[in-house]
């Protein structure tokens, strides 16, 4: 989560490299100029074959299609223009009429909206116009915005079109003529400037995509699961790509990163040149990993003020690890641009922040991004006399790294390195809550590269063990004449978990993080049961547990009369989810880090009721992960202890099947039942 050192493309279509070509611009004197769209031309004529389609031919019983998508991206020029026909088929098809473009304040906007509804008859409703703006997400202190706007008159029947301009700030030929620029240049990696992504939620039954690039500067592009055997084509430097039949995307729980899995095209452009006689890829990253190590050295430096901050916050007599964790705690506090809000531009100038050149600098001025902040700590920690580096990565949450995409700014995220005790381990003091000795789950069994004084190397990060990532749930329960229950649970959470907890609820106050946890809290229950909190600890202390005292009523549902009750042997299965319940999968499953759930209930007996029997203990291990059950009669009451491990990993299709058949063997355990025997209690079957 640390924030990024270096130009990357943003998801909604705008490189970073724009942004540091902004930057030249002040460098060289040069002008910005915008180039203006010709007027919007009439609707293409909808040909009656499109009227025809009725279904997605490769899923029946779609709620709607496309029938034509365009996207025509002008780099040079600094806008893309794209367009949508989509034929609505079912009632459920209605949402799309809703319509929502994402993208970033201040770096692109959305221009030239226009929409209608066509119906089957040929009456046509046009789009009034009406558009309102709203925050998506706030994110590293960058608005994700979005256009949203309603088709007026969308039926089952109708075809709905929009279409819409995305501008940036083009790049002007004065710029690209500048005497200096081949030297700015040569500075940069190949950086991401555009990406298409070909495939949608819905069968598209034909699309066209373009791409016009700045001739000036080196291009290349790889493309990934794209329909049938067409390819992407270059016509004098405008590339097309056409598709037809293109089938939807189909999501399932558990997956990795949607664009990852989708058909698409990326664009990258070049700054280097390929050595002759080269293969692979590997002298591009040994290249630009020099190039960023150099910079990372040259800001760490050797300041004093970071020798005289590490004399004010250990001792030298602290052993290595005490001296780490407190100079660990000490950058902690470092106040974190990257996760402020966005400021105005007149918060800006009020504030007047100086800019960070050194690691010393951060010390000095009390703030940093959190690349910054990580190489503080870096630095401290070498002066302490570790061996210490930063080390960027490809962030799993959103992308792969592919090393064929010579594109660095893959590596999105950065984390450092210390050697302990003669192990190398992992740390990321830039990202809040994040405990010594954790990184964020998204930063670990990734690859990137090491960056020190020696160049780069190519490192892959471990994954934590599951052990550092626990839900441990205790309750006493009290079962009534009529099965409902009453209780007190504890819960804690650890790891992960609790610093997923912590960082998403950052921005509220106490009401709106109890409120969150509420929430989260009844789904582990059966429908209407009573939720109290009483007390919430940890959250601000990422080295204790995130912990939750709080107490559920669930009313119970048995009939006085006949003498037996069935009772599962795990009333509240909690966060282990049953999401697999499909027989048949197509993608890969992904389970995102390691986790374990600890539960023991104590269910206290009514007087009038005692155990009749009680199911074999349970135990079952394999590579995806661990499962015990086991249920102890101690007269008045059940003691139900339960442990579940599970795996991370990326797991194919193929291997559903054994995954689904472990994650069913725990079901089962969990519904298991027992049987009470009651005098006063009816209807065996009855419980929650």
């Amino acid at each position: 989560m640390a924030g990024d050192r270096l130009p990357h493309r943003d998801s909604g279509g705008v490189t970073m490299l724009r942004r540091v070509l902004r930057g030249l611009l002040f460098l060289l004197g040069a002008g910005l100029w915008s180039a203006g769209l010709a007027a919007a031309q009439d609707w293409p004529e909808i040909p009656k074959s499109e009227w025809a389609l009725a279904d997605d031919p490769a899923n029946p019983g779609a709620s709607a299609i496309i029938l034509y998508r365009e996207e025509i991206i002008d780099d040079n020029n600094g806008f893309s223009k794209n367009y949508y026909r989509i034929k609505i088929l079912k009632d459920e098809g209605k949402k799309y009429g809703d319509r929502s473009i994402r993208f970033f304040k201040g770096r692109t906007r959305i221009e030239d909206i226009d929409a209608r509804t066509v119906q089957p008859d040929g009456r046509v409703s046009d789009f009034d116009g009406k558009v309102f703006t709203k925050e998506v997400v706030k994110a590293r202190g960058v608005n994700y915005l979005a256009k949203t706007f309603t088709l007026p008159d969308v039926q089952p029947g109708s075809i709905i079109e929009y279409r819409y301009t995305e501008r940036w700030e083009q790049v002007p030929q004065s710029l690209l003529q500048s005497p200096g620029i081949g030297f700015y240049l040569s500075q940069l990696s190949p950086t991401l400037t555009a990406r298409w992504l070909v495939q949608d939620e819905l069968f598209t039954k034909r699309a066209h995509f373009s791409f016009r690039p700045i001739p000036s500067f080196g291009l290349s592009w790889t493309w990934f699961e794209l329909p049938g055997d067409a390819k992407p084509m270059n016509h004098q430097g405008l590339i097309e790509f056409d598709a037809q039949d293109i089938p939807a995307f189909q999501a399932e729980d558990y997956i990795p990163p949607e664009d990852m899995l989708k058909g698409r095209v990326e664009f990258f452009y070049i700054f280097t040149s390929v050595p002759k006689n080269t293969q692979g890829t590997d002298w591009f990253w040994t290249e630009e990993g020099n190039k960023h190590a150099k910079n990372v050295e040259s800001f760490i430096g050797k300041d004093k003020s970071v020798a005289r901050e590490l004399e004010s916050v250990t001792q030298t007599s602290d052993l290595p690890e005490v001296k780490l964790r407190k100079i660990y705690d000490r950058v902690q506090k470092i106040r974190n641009l990257s996760f402020e809000s966005q400021k105005t531009e007149q918060e800006e100038r009020r504030e007047k922040l100086s800019d960070n050149n050194t690691a010393g600098d951060v010390v000095k001025h009390g703030y940093g991004w959190g690349y910054q902040i990580n190489d503080l700590f870096v630095a401290m920690a070498r002066a302490a006399g570790f061996d210490a580096a930063i080390v960027e990565v490809a962030q799993r949450d959103t992308r792969f790294f592919a090393p064929q995409l010579l594109d660095w700014s893959q590596l999105t995220a950065n984390l450092t390195v210390v050697k302990v005790n003669g192990k190398d381990q992992f740390f990321d003091p830039a990202t809040p809550f994040c405990p010594y000795g954790l990184v964020p789950w998204s930063e670990d069994t990734t690859a990137g590269f090491r960056l020190d004084k020696d160049g780069a190397t190519s490192i892959k990060i471990p994954p934590s063990p599951s052990s550092d990532t626990v839900i441990s749930r205790k309750a006493t329960l009290q079962l009534g004449d009529d099965a409902g229950v009453t209780g007190q649970f504890e819960v804690s959470f650890t790891g992960q978990d609790a610093l997923q907890r912590r960082f998403e609820n950052r921005e509220r106050d106490d009401t709106g993080r109890r409120k969150a946890l509420e929430d989260e809290l009844k789904g582990w229950f059966p429908s209407g049961a009573a939720i109290t909190l009483n007390s919430v600890t940890g959250w601000d202390n990422s080295y204790e547990p995130l912990k939750i005292d709080f107490t559920v009523t669930v009313e119970g549902s048995a009939r006085i009369g006949l003498s037996r009750l069935l009772y599962p042997a795990m009333p509240f299965p909690g966060e282990v989810k049953y999401s697999f319940q499909s027989a048949q999968r197509n993608l890969p499953v992904y389970i995102t880090y390691p986790y374990e759930q600890s539960d023991e209930f104590t269910l206290q007996l009514p007087k009038s009721m005692r155990v009749e029997n009680l199911p074999a203990p349970r135990n079952v291990k394999n590579v995806f992960g661990e499962y015990e059950l086991t249920l102890e009669d101690h007269g008045g009451s059940v003691l139900i202890r339960r442990h579940f491990m599970l795996q991370q990993g990326l797991i194919p299709p193929q291997y559903y099947s054994e995954l689904r058949a472990f994650l069913t063997s725990v079901r089962q355990g969990d519904e298991n039942q027992f049987v009470l025997q009651s005098t006063s209690l009816g209807q065996a079957g009855a419980g929650r």
